[in-house]
């Protein structure tokens, strides 16, 4: 396999799973160097790509789908009453939001570490995607949100790649 192909492979995983780009970088031969810029390129990339189209969808759905969705919830509330036959089919349960594991981890870290904290854990713990769409969602108006995201990609792609070629 030739290196241009590795290095777009390792590219664009990292710009989605970055954890795993490293390790896959040196299991494929990249040395030190090539590594480090093949995962910082690549999770520089991702930020920039999934953050600014998470903006565009969030704004799209703000104007075109969230009023809809909560007027109908609010309609189904209303029409729907203790002892009334309504309620059979449709049940106040439906309504209520289920929080899995990952929706509760990123409330924990957003209230207790705010944007700092998914700027760190973004690359390692949350992945890019994941992590730029709740960038763009709750702190879109700070004015290096992107920068940010982008040095801590870096840093993690330097330690990542350290920490292996260490060891």
């Amino acid at each position: 396999m030739s290196s241009l192909l590795k290095f777009l492979i390792i590219f664009s995983l990292s710009s989605v799973k970055f954890l795993i780009a490293p390790p896959l970088s040196f299991g494929m031969g990249l040395n030190y160097f090539q590594t480090v810029a093949s995962t910082s390129a690549g999770g520089i990339m991702g930020v920039l790509l999934f953050f600014y189209m998470s903006r565009v969808i969030i704004r799209m759905y703000d104007q075109y789908i969230r009023s809809y969705v909560h007027d109908a919830v609010h309609y189904i509330a209303i029409k729907v009453k203790k002892g009334h036959i309504a309620e059979r089919y449709f049940p106040s349960s439906r309504i209520r939001r289920k929080f899995t594991f990952s929706n509760r981890l990123f409330v924990r870290v957003r209230k207790k570490y705010g944007f700092i904290g998914i700027v760190i854990l973004t690359p390692v713990l949350f992945s890019i995607p994941v992590g730029s769409f709740l960038a763009a969602r709750f702190y879109s108006n700070r004015q290096y949100a992107v920068l940010y995201l982008s040095a801590s990609v870096l840093i993690w792609s330097l330690l990542m790649s350290s920490a292996i070629a260490i060891f």
